[in-house]
């Protein structure tokens, strides 16, 4: 009976073996891109790195605790000149960095002044920091715009908000003044040149109280002009919750030479908008776009619409459509399966719950293409002798594209994967790269789902996984959406490098759109992987 067991174990683990092994082969790797691997280099540890490019040079610049170190790096062969790496003091509390006019910025407050420093790109140096902001008023410690749709959030309760405008020309400072609950809202705006000369400014008195108000986007278009949206409440609220509460949503803009704010409503009869952002056409034109949901049911999403805005503020023409009601139906049946399987419990998100927006594509014949993401955050507080303590897990869920044109949905796909962290988003979430009209959604996923189906449960990726990941795609067709799961590369393709610190989100484009990105090799090093269009 023993050694019937022990045959038994021994049949079941040999079964797995292969089973692993068959998972771990090393997948096709799709054809449609070609990589390139520079040579090692120390790895600096850092809270956050940003990778900025000009030309044939790019720094990675590192965030560390009390400094800034600076990489800076030859495309050509991938190499750091040692030579060149700097450590620049920091000077304050830290905000972001963005590339301006070729140079990278680094951008940071002291109490209630917010500064700039130029970094050279291709050279040693680092200038002297341009105060921006200095203002006299009590600027609020929460930021209080909901979005972080355009602009390094980077997870902190900021003061300041800082944006490019599309065509990195201009860049915008926001900020809010303390008020009152029952007080008006108050914003302060400054708009600035690439080379950090101010353009415009000013502080403005918002038409409602902090209490019925909720700011959401914002942005300024390549002229300087200001835009953000808001969702305005009929009782005032100190949580604010759009699931329970009635609400309607508002698009402001603010010019350099207005006296007043130019306010107008978002309306789609019956259904309140539950995530929504602001873009700006090839042509200057802006459009808001983004979900919305029924009245009498905010927690799912049941449909997308664009509007967009005339030349005055005002709110033109709204197109929108409902999720068909068969693909309602399919994504409910789907998701039964899967609860009956065991794969997914029934208490989990629903489908189109917490669904997020992360990119718009506004088509030349007047049709878009909107990309969102199940994403959400959960709490933890424990308590003890010493004290409580709260921890976070960050979820990115599916992704869910949609072609609308003409207040119809032309096609629509959930796509799954499923990742979580405890630290930020670092390597989850994804980026949309477009080329000869296909989309390709590049994330870093587990291996096991390279050969799921759409409709089963994917296997949990957790940033910070060492082993059996890849960046993979999905490859969407825009005509068509005609969709297919492609690998992009392995460690393995990489000197067996790790690919869950790829900071996804954070590559470097260039104009020929080769994409930069830096991978660590597990142990002391890192180093730069070039990804490009098969030519």
């Amino acid at each position: 009976m023993n050694s019937y067991k022990q045959h038994m174990k021994n049949t079941f683990f040999f079964i797995l073996f292969i089973s692993a092994c068959s998972f771990a082969q090393k997948p096709i790797l799709l054809e449609d891109f070609t990589f390139d691997v520079g040579e090692k280099y120390k790895r600096i540890k850092s809270n956050n790195t940003y990778n900025i490019a000009s030309g044939n040079r790019l720094a990675s610049i590192k965030k560390g605790r009390k400094s800034i170190t600076v990489q800076r790096f030859n495309l050509d062969d991938l190499k750091e000149d040692i030579k060149k790496r700097q450590i620049i003091e920091d000077k304050g509390d830290f905000q972001t960095i963005m590339n301006l006019n070729d140079k990278a910025v680094a951008f940071y407050t002291i109490n209630d002044k917010a500064y700039g420093q130029k970094i050279s790109i291709t050279g040693i140096a680092a200038e002297r920091p341009i105060q921006l902001i200095n203002d006299k008023e009590n600027i609020d410690r929460n930021f209080g715009f909901v979005s972080t749709h355009g602009f390094d959030a980077g997870g902190r309760i900021n003061k300041f908000a800082f944006k490019r405008s599309e065509d990195g020309k201009k860049v915008l400072v926001l900020y809010r003044i303390e008020t009152g609950d029952n007080k008006s809202d108050k914003i302060g705006i400054a708009v600035f040149s690439n080379g950090l000369n101010l353009i415009w400014k000013k502080k403005v008195t918002l038409p409602y109280p902090t209490n019925k108000i909720l700011n959401e986007d914002f942005m300024i278009d390549n002229k300087g002009n200001f835009y953000m949206t808001a969702s305005i409440f009929n009782d005032a609220s100190g949580d604010k919750d759009k699931l329970e509460s009635t609400y309607r949503t508002e698009v402001f803009k603010i010019t350099e030479n207005s006296t007043e704010i130019t306010k107008s409503k978002i309306e789609i009869s019956g259904k309140s908008i539950t995530d929504a952002i602001i873009n700006v056409s090839s042509n200057d034109e802006i459009s808001i776009c983004g979900f919305y949901a029924k009245n009498t049911d905010k927690t799912e999403v049941s449909g997308i619409f664009s509007a967009s805005l005339q030349s005055n503020g005002v709110v033109g023409k709204i197109n929108n459509s409902d999720i068909p009601a068969e693909t309602l139906q399919m994504l409910a049946l789907q998701r039964e399966e899967r609860i009956n399987e065991g794969t997914q419990k029934e208490k989990d998100k629903k489908d189109l719950e917490n669904l997020k927006v992360n990119d718009v594509k506004l088509n030349a014949d007047g049709s878009m293409t909107l990309f969102g993401e199940q994403r959400y955050v959960e709490s933890f507080t424990t308590s003890s002798s010493s004290g409580s303590r709260t921890t976070y897990k960050y979820y990115y869920r599916d992704i869910f594209v949609f072609k609308l044109s003409d207040n119809t949905m032309s096609w629509m796909h959930r796509l799954p994967k499923h990742q979580m962290g405890t630290i930020g988003k670092r390597s989850m979430s994804y980026l949309n790269f477009m080329d000869n009209g296909k989309h390709y959604l590049f994330y870093i996923d587990d291996f096991t789902n390279l050969k799921r189906s759409f409709g089963e449960t994917p296997t949990k990726y957790f940033d910070g996984n060492k082993e059996f990941i890849y960046l993979t795609s999905y490859v969407i067709n825009d005509a068509t959406g005609e969709t297919t799961k492609e690998a992009i590369l392995t460690g393995s393709d990489i000197r067996n490098a790790r690919l869950d610190v790829m900071e996804i989100t954070k590559v470097a484009k260039l104009p020929n759109k080769d994409m930069i990105l830096e991978a660590y090799d597990g142990k002391k090093n890192n180093l730069l992987v070039k990804i490009s269009l098969a030519r």
